[in-house]
């Protein structure tokens, strides 16, 4: 009987291994593309980690200057991959398309809820909690009474940042004031990666008072951190963790496993159990955290490390609730 049991679980085993090695995967990158060091090549990471575990092969499309990419584009990553992972709310349109267009085919989309299709599934984020979390740290450290916000284009994801933040610094400090900035207009995705930009919107923030600013802008918003070293302030990194891209000038970073999410996805496709509709990753289950602030931990002030770590409990427990922007978008 063991041998039996044993021998039917190498068949499953060889058989995993054997689906994994024939998959195709394609992967939509987001505004701005790989080596943003943010938001696209987090996502890469659980990728290429499930790649190098499960075996398929993996084909990249990245976006044309204007932050998106074509629908030429992704038509030839979708005819010759079986999956495809597709970053970015500007997408969603598409994918529905594609989606019913395929009905063989699997996609992953992220940033934007979608039901209704049973070979999509949608990951979102609750960035509003982590945001939250970003204000509130803010609102408690800075010594100007005004923090920044510098966003690549208004679109629903980036608005639920901004919303967060928001609310998480009047929670902590109502006194507190936000300046916010946008790179590009809205249906402009280039916003997402123009550094210069960045580095001007932040150093007018800086000039106008604040002392902190949080950048939701992918590579852009290694110009809010380079505009933060050279002018002795802060800024807030975000998706990955960006502290040591300006050691001891970036307060904290506002992580979205995006590598977690990714990896996961792939690793239970792979393994046959591909689920549609959306998922969340928050506060709650590690989907999103600040940073461990290695390079700025010593300056805070005592208790406020303390008291953020209060404030993240209520917001898991429900008894501080967090406007998700992204609830009702579909």
């Amino acid at each position: 009987m063991k041998k039996i049991l044993l021998a039917g679980l190498c068949v499953l085993l060889f058989a995993t291994a054997a689906m994994a090695n024939s998959l195709v995967v394609g992967f939509v990158t987001g505004a701005s593309g790989l080596g943003d060091l943010s938001y696209n090549d987090m996502a890469y990471g659980g990728i290429r980690k499930a790649q190098q575990e499960h075996g398929f092969k993996l084909i990249v499309t990245e976006p044309e200057g204007n932050g998106q990419v074509t629908k030429e584009a992704v038509l030839g990553a979708v005819k010759q991959a079986d999956v495809v992972l597709v970053l970015g709310a500007q997408h969603i349109e598409l994918v529905k398309e594609l989606g019913k267009l395929n009905p063989n085919k699997k996609f992953v989309l992220f940033e934007i809820p979608v039901e209704g299709f049973p070979n999509i599934s949608s990951v979102m984020f609750k960035q509003s909690e982590g945001s939250f979390m970003a204000g509130a740290l803010a609102a408690m450290v800075t010594e100007t009474g005004k923090v920044g916000f510098v966003g690549g284009t208004p679109i629903p994801p980036v608005q639920a940042f901004e919303q967060g933040y928001r609310e998480g610094v009047a929670y902590a400090n109502p006194k507190v004031d936000v300046m916010v900035d946008y790179v590009s207009p809205a249906g402009d995705f280039s916003g997402f990666g123009n550094p210069k930009k960045g580095y001007s919107l932040a150093n007018g923030q800086y000039n106008k008072g604040a002392d902190i600013v949080f950048a939701v802008a992918g590579l852009t918003g290694n110009g809010v951190i380079e505009a933060a070293r050279r002018s002795g302030n802060y800024a807030i990194g975000v998706d990955s963790d960006q502290d040591s891209l300006a050691k001891g000038f970036v307060l904290t970073s506002m992580i979205k496993r995006l590598d977690t999410a990714t990896y996961t996805e792939l690793t239970e496709i792979v393994q046959d159990r591909f689920t549609a509709g959306p998922s969340y990753y928050g506060l709650n289950n590690g989907g999103v955290s600040l940073s461990e602030m290695k390079y700025t931990r010593d300056k805070i002030a005592p208790g406020v490390l303390e008291k953020l770590d209060a404030i993240k409990a209520k917001v898991i427990d429900g008894e501080i609730k967090v406007t998700d922007l992204l609830s009702a978008k579909k």
